[in-house]
């Protein structure tokens, strides 16, 4: 109980702290202008359709697949203040002469910025109601869509949170954050033009956009609940090995 409340403790400082920035707000306000300008425009493409197969083919696939898009953008800009503003301002000795663990210090950040990204994605919870009045039905997608998001936002805010633990600079963590990211995106094309099939699978495998896209497909696998907690896994060790390089 102590281990989780010290993680809790940390949580509710990080959530303060980001409530009370109006960065949060600037980002939610660009998220929902644009994720809502998209959705207007395929609503109205899809007004002829009122199956929901082809609702789902001609709204839900598409949207779901921006959202992941945006925040492929919006994670490292949610995470860059998250060490580097410590490092900065020479707070982060405070954290490591607490009681705190470094993977304590490395969850408490990790909820807290999950929190601040899924206050911006519940804004999208308001396309179901109109996708219900449009004659919508099959909520099992909807369900494993948001399930796929939840996953894949929480993964890139790992690696942006590891990309912040790099350096003082927020600008430079936001860019490398972005970096990594856009370097997972980039083994799907990669994957698509080799000609080899195993060298292919294994770096669709390796890329999150692959197993992203079964969940929005309602195709569920259980490799990719383990690929996404060994992802997660990894750059949380990755990042506590940043912050242990302090101490050499």
């Amino acid at each position: 109980m102590k281990y989780l409340g010290g993680i809790w403790i940390l949580y509710k400082k990080e959530v303060k702290d980001s409530f009370f920035s109006p960065m949060l707000y600037i980002l939610t306000a660009l998220f929902c202008v644009i994720i809502g300008w998209l959705f207007f425009n395929y609503l109205v493409l899809s007004k002829d359709a009122t199956a929901a197969a082809s609702l789902t083919q001609s709204v839900i696939l598409p949207i779901f697949g921006n959202i992941n898009f945006i925040f492929l953008f919006m994670a490292p800009l949610l995470t860059m203040r998250c060490f580097a503003e410590e490092k900065k301002l020479n707070t982060l000795d405070l954290l490591f002469h607490s009681r705190l663990q470094n993977i304590q210090i490395i969850l408490g950040k990790l909820f807290a910025s999950a929190t601040s990204a899924f206050f911006m994605l519940s804004f999208t919870l308001v396309f179901p109601v109109v996708l219900a009045v449009s004659g919508y039905s099959d909520w099992a997608i909807v369900a494993s869509g948001y399930l796929g998001i939840f996953l894949s936002v929480l993964s890139y805010l790992a690696v942006g949170i590891f990309a912040s633990s790099l350096t003082e600079n927020q600008v430079v963590a936001a860019l490398v954050g972005f970096c990594l990211l856009l370097g997972s995106m980039l083994l799907v094309m990669s994957a698509n033009a080799s000609q080899n099939y195993i060298v292919g699978q294994i770096l669709s495998y390796l890329s999150i956009p692959f197993h992203f896209e079964a969940f929005v497909r309602g195709a569920m696998k259980s490799y990719s609940f383990i690929y996404f907690a060994s992802f997660l896994s990894f750059f949380i060790f990755l990042t506590r090995e940043s912050l242990d390089s302090r101490n050499w």
